[in-house]
């Protein structure tokens, strides 16, 4: 008698999450849709990775359009955070959500720059190369 069933599970239709990402001033903006876990995660992670996988990345995270976030996220904000630092960039989040803003609070990513709008967030200018 086997001891486990080698069915395939059935599939479950779990609330998605996704990123728009699109340039505003110097920084690249990342806004997170959706419930952001353990089984979400992934999806999103693609272009946070490119776009903190840039030479000297400056990256708005927007938050204001998640619905949830499980520490998978957090992990998933901390890891970008470490990986801009690591190359002379950084990220700023931007939310509005009083249960997001108090999370981050209670998970020490406070230190992450946190504005309430993309009007409150500063942008880098983008460089400009001289022609001689």
């Amino acid at each position: 008698m086997p001891l486990h069933d080698s069915r395939p599970l059935p599939t479950t239709d779990l609330p998605g999450a996704h990123a728009r990402c699109f340039a505003r001033g110097g920084a690249t903006v990342v806004e997170l849709h959706g419930e952001i876990d353990v089984f979400t995660v992934v999806k999103i992670a693609i272009d946070l990775d490119t776009a903190t996988g840039q030479p000297v990345p400056h990256v708005i995270v927007d938050l204001r359009p998640v619905s949830f976030m499980d520490s998978s996220g957090l992990d998933l904000l901390n890891r970008a955070h470490h990986r801009a630092r690591a190359r002379s960039g950084g990220i700023r989040l931007v939310s509005d959500q009083p249960r997001i803003r108090h999370l981050l609070r209670l998970t020490a990513l406070d230190h992450i720059p946190l504005s309430a709008t993309l009007d409150d967030t500063p942008t880098p200018t983008p460089a400009v190369t001289a022609h001689r």
